[in-house]
């Protein structure tokens, strides 16, 4: 009995040197994957960050973040996808290039069992655990709203397309045009893709002022292409002739509405975007059910709030 009660001490002692729970099965480490669009687009690299912060609340979730060498190339994003997949992760989210040529990476996801969620912009196909994001149709009608207010009802807009394909930019065109076709007055002059990028939003725009010698508003659905436009106007010497409405926020984008070289533009809070997917992967992988749509509000933002933003 006292040989027993010796080994039973001994056996008590080192389970109390342990860490709490090592006695128990170690908690799993869950393997997460961020691909986004482009490392080159600054509104991915801020959702990287919210990313990474939001996985960083959580002991037990590692988060890998990545995108395409080629900026909105989906054939390489699909490689992602695979590769995460012959990786074995625990799950993936994936900011799509396009919409509907990211379909087959969603449904090799599927077939492995991986759960897959799509915040920002959303997949048209395959089993996707959930999206989360604006809703895009409004942000391009309520600012197709405040540019066609601010110009009386009346002149000539031009419009910078994002990607073509692409739901985010697909769904805020579709608000901008239903927007100006509630006002009679109001012609749009063309509108042109710019690829969510500075450089192509100021080739477009060039283009724009080239051809059309009257332009009172441009529209834009992203600031990149916003601020590429303000170049080409500001070198054309036009800046006085038009006001300028878009979409996201950074300083830049900020600075101009402060030099009134921007109306308005709408926050999308892309960090509460990415870290809510996280957030149900994570549960999703515990068995818990999560809604498959999710809307974070929009907040407009003018002259008047942009010190909230900085």
């Amino acid at each position: 009995m006292k040989k027993f009660a010796s080994i039973l001490l001994t056996i008590v002692l080192c389970l109390s040197m342990m860490p709490f729970g090592a006695a128990q099965a170690a908690e799993k480490t869950y393997e997460f994957v961020f691909i986004v669009k482009s490392m080159q687009f600054s509104f991915m690299l801020s959702m990287i960050d919210g990313a990474e912060a939001a996985a960083a609340l959580v002991d037990n979730i590692h988060i890998v973040c990545e995108g395409p060498e080629t900026p909105y190339s989906v054939s390489e994003q699909i490689e992602l996808v695979e590769q995460a997949i012959t990786n074995g992760v625990d799950a993936i989210m994936i900011t799509p290039a396009d919409s509907t040529g990211i379909i087959p990476a969603i449904e090799a996801a599927n077939a492995a069992g991986i759960p897959i969620a799509t915040p920002n912009t959303k997949a048209y196909g395959g089993d996707v655990l959930c999206w989360v994001g604006v809703d895009n149709y409004t942000v391009g009608y309520e600012l197709g709203k405040a540019l066609c207010d601010a110009l009386g009802g009346k002149g000539n807009v031009v419009l910078i397309e994002g990607t073509a394909g692409n739901s985010t930019s697909t769904e805020r065109v579709d608000g901008y045009l239903d927007a100006f076709a509630e006002y009679p007055d109001i012609v749009l002059l063309d509108s042109q893709p710019a690829d969510f990028n500075r450089e192509k939003g100021m080739t477009v725009m060039e283009n724009f002022l080239q051809r059309y010698d009257d332009i009172d508003g441009v529209a834009s659905v992203n600031k990149d292409m916003t601020m590429g436009a303000i170049e080409a106007v500001k070198d054309a010497d036009r800046q006085d002739e038009m006001i300028q409405v878009t979409f996201d926020v950074d300083n830049d984008c900020l600075d101009a509405i402060d030099a009134g070289e921007i109306l308005i533009t709408g926050a999308q809070e892309e960090k509460s975007q990415i870290a809510n997917c996280i957030y149900a992967c994570l549960l999703a992988c515990n068995g818990y059910k999560v809604a498959p749509e999710q809307y974070i509000p929009m907040t407009l933002v003018t002259k008047e709030n942009t010190s909230l933003y900085r």
